[in-house]
């Protein structure tokens, strides 16, 4: 079967990303015990899951439906092992470092990482292939008679302005937790949509991965402290200490959405986003 140049691209792309994900998944398999290493492997299958978004209309959907199954369960698993790594960090920068929630915490983080080993070590033994290109893909937003460059100039300027939409709403002082954990999801989204055609952009590319970064670290900061709240429960010490970083952390968010969500920032993204120059590798 002869294949479009961009479902080509999407099938090379897609491989890449899972190649990471199964050498992550060994490494993680090896030491389950290892925060990075349970972080890293966190990392990889969310860009696996947003290359099957982006690249949904023109891979086998079959075998992404199967695929998005298996890691959705592995990320489960690997959450229930951060949240109790994030909170014992948090109460230890809190100065908490005995106590009922510490030893409940640790006991908890005992039990999730000896399920979450069981499951890599299971899951390291199948094979992690990419959805085969569909015969006949879908042109929903990918207009196949288009190169891939005009595609990108239409369709990533429009993610953007998107993105600052949500952005400006979420990140008012009076957004909740709940407003921003989701905001965050999409800033993760967004990052990882633009990494696949990183190779198409020139230096507003690092430029423009860097700053959602920042604003990843920001939001996932609040997220980790609003997290441990509701883990720890009644434990109205420990509550309190991780509620004065989370005001902490949150002003610190507000200082640098005020500086990135201006309508100067959107134009400079949509100006360099529309103009994708390069062929990829």
């Amino acid at each position: 079967m002869k294949l479009d140049p961009i479902s080509t691209y999407a099938f090379r792309e897609t491989k890449l990303r899972l190649k990471r994900f199964s050498k992550n998944l060994r490494r993680a398999a090896k030491h389950p015990e290892d925060p990075e290493a349970i972080h890293d492997l966190r990392v990889s299958i969310r860009r696996v899951v947003q290359a099957f978004k982006t690249f949904r209309d023109l891979l086998d959907p079959a075998r992404i439906k199967k695929l998005r199954r298996r890691l959705h369960e592995v990320m489960d698993l690997c959450a229930a092992v951060r949240n109790c790594d994030v909170a014992l960090v948090l109460l230890d920068q809190a100065g908490i470092t005995t106590g009922a929630s510490v030893s409940r915490l640790k006991t908890t983080r005992g039990d999730a990482g000896e399920k979450l080993h069981r499951r890599l070590q299971a899951e390291r033994r199948k094979h992690h292939a990419a959805p085969d290109p569909r015969s006949h893909p879908k042109q929903d937003d990918w207009k196949l008679a288009q190169s891939l460059e005009v595609n990108l100039g239409r369709l990533l300027p429009a993610l953007a302005e998107e993105f600052f939409t949500s952005g400006t709403a979420a990140l008012s002082a009076r957004a909740s937790y709940q407003k921003l954990h989701r905001f965050r999801l999409e800033a993760k989204r967004f990052r990882y949509t633009l990494e696949l055609f990183e190779s198409f952009y020139g230096t507003e590319m690092p430029q423009g991965t860097e700053i959602l970064k920042v604003l990843q670290d920001r939001l996932g900061a609040i997220n980790d402290c609003a997290t441990t709240i509701d883990i720890l429960g009644r434990d109205r010490g420990a509550t309190a200490a991780v509620g004065k970083l989370l005001r902490q952390r949150k002003a610190v968010l507000q200082t640098y959405a005020r500086s990135q969500f201006v309508p100067q920032k959107l134009d400079w993204w949509k100006r360099w986003l529309a103009q994708p120059a390069r062929s990829p590798a």
